[in-house]
C-alpha cells in the first residue's frame, strides 16, 4: 500500500486504541468500586450483589483486553508497513 493509506490505518487504529483505553479505565474503576462496596456491605445479599457485579465487570475487562491486544497487533503491523512505504517513497 502507499504511504497515505498506511498513515490512515495508523490513525484509525490509534483512535480505536484510545477509545478502548478509556473504556478499560472506566471499567477498572467500576471493578474497584464493587470490591470496596463488597467489603463495606453489611448484609450478605449486598455482598453477593457486589460480588456478581465485580465478576461481570472483570469479564468485560477481559473481553476488552482481547480486543485491545488485537488492535495493538494491527497497529504494529501497519507501523512497520508505514516505515517500509516511507523508505520506498524516499528512495524514489
Amino acid at each position: 500500500m502507499n504511504l497515505a493509506n498506511e498513515a490512515a490505518y495508523l490513525y484509525v487504529n490509534a483512535k480505536e486504541l484510545l477509545a478502548l483505553n478509556k473504556k478499560l479505565k472506566r471499567l477498572s474503576r467500576k471493578a474497584e468500586k464493587h470490591v470496596k462496596r463488597h467489603a463495606k456491605a453489611s448484609t450478605q445479599e449486598k455482598k453477593e450483589k457486589h460480588k456478581r457485579k465485580h465478576g461481570k465487570t472483570t469479564e468485560d475487562i477481559v473481553k476488552l483486553m482481547k480486543k485491545h491486544n488485537k488492535t495493538i497487533e494491527h497497529l504494529r503491523a501497519h507501523q512497520i508497513a508505514f516505515a517500509h512505504a516511507l523508505k520506498n517513497e524516499h528512495k524514489a
